[in-house]
């Protein structure tokens, strides 16, 4: 700690909230309330825990969405043309909005939304930093990967199956 004493990791550890899956959103944003947290975790009928909600999807379900002033610019569509032709783009950016920049063929029926998910579905893995992929006439190179997560990808043109010489 700051003042030289040790740090009592017990005087902080609280028993987290626990929501059943019926629970509606008044009693939900009550109990929020009552316990001074922001998550709680959501629970089956026989306990399993299925997903996590927070005070902000709750209050966002009953206000609509709420603005964020850290999300001024969503950085999932981030994406910017390098001078060499290829694209930088954000891990988390939306497929559908990618093809507007970069023509990859895509499935219909895929379960995966996101550049990173396409990386992880045809490795089979999460990808880690500088690896690449061949999709369509792209090479997907990661270039920065934080906690298993995609962060940052360049999407390089391929001419006849090889990277651009003049890159």
């Amino acid at each position: 700690s700051l003042r030289g004493e040790p740090l009592n990791l017990r005087a902080l550890i609280r028993q987290p909230l626990v929501f059943p899956e019926t629970l509606p959103l008044l009693p939900a944003l009550e109990q929020f309330r009552n316990a001074r947290t922001h998550f709680a975790f959501v629970v089956d009928e026989f306990g399993s825990v299925e997903g996590i909600v927070t005070l902000s999807d709750v209050m966002e379900t009953i206000a609509g969405n709420l603005p964020n002033e850290v999300e001024e610019i969503d950085a999932r569509h981030d994406i910017q043309k390098n001078p060499d032709g290829s694209w930088t783009a954000n891990g988390h950016m939306p497929l559908e909005d990618l093809v507007q920049y970069v023509p990859l063929p895509l499935d219909e029926k895929r379960e995966y939304h996101t550049i990173a998910g396409l990386l992880m579905e045809y490795l089979q893995r999460i990808p880690q930093t500088g690896e690449e992929v061949q999709v369509g006439d792209y090479l997907l190179k990661t270039l920065q990967v934080e906690s298993h997560r995609v962060q940052k990808v360049q999407l390089i043109p391929l001419h006849n199956g090889e990277p651009d010489p003049e890159m």
